[in-house]
């Protein structure tokens, strides 16, 4: 896959919603925005369909989180994700993207926590995510590209 860099003007268009259940075509991309995910573990956990030329509310996301008890992988493939609440308490912290080549160093605030309505392909359901911190930063990272929007953007 090759992943659309800033300045593309495609990065800063929002993108549309995706019919369910997903066509074919969409339920193709999804699955191999989830392997390059995958695949590159490395240096990314979240994918957005626009970063692959596609204006489509879609977004791969797979990574290992941090729990009570350890660490645990999460995994979706969600379409149509919304923030449907999030808390008042901010987080700081830097990010990077697959999309923006610059280093940035500045902290990025964030809601520390978020609720997210989607549908996940992973599980063919409709689900609501309550995720905090790490999590909770990549679900913003990946709506902020469904709409347009940079984590540079935050950038003050």
């Amino acid at each position: 896959m090759e992943i659309i860099k800033y300045p593309n003007p495609i990065l800063r268009v929002e993108s549309k919603s995706v019919s369910l259940p997903l066509s074919k075509e969409d339920k193709e991309l999804l699955d191999e925005m989830f392997k390059y995910v995958k695949d590159h573990s490395d240096e990314a956990v979240g994918l957005s369909a626009v970063q692959v030329g596609s204006l489509k509310r879609m977004c791969a996301i797979r990574a290992k989180i941090g729990t009570k008890t350890g660490t645990k992988t999460v995994a979706y493939k969600l379409v149509n994700p919304k923030i449907m609440s999030h808390s008042s308490k901010m987080m700081f912290n830097s990010e990077g993207c697959l999309s923006v080549d610059e280093q940035h160093e500045e902290n990025i605030g964030r809601y520390q926590s978020v609720k997210v309505w989607a549908y996940d392909a992973i599980t063919n359901s409709n689900v609501v995510i309550d995720a905090n911190g790490y999590l909770a930063i990549i679900l913003q990272h990946e709506i902020d590209h469904m709409n347009g929007k940079l984590y540079i953007d935050h950038i003050k």
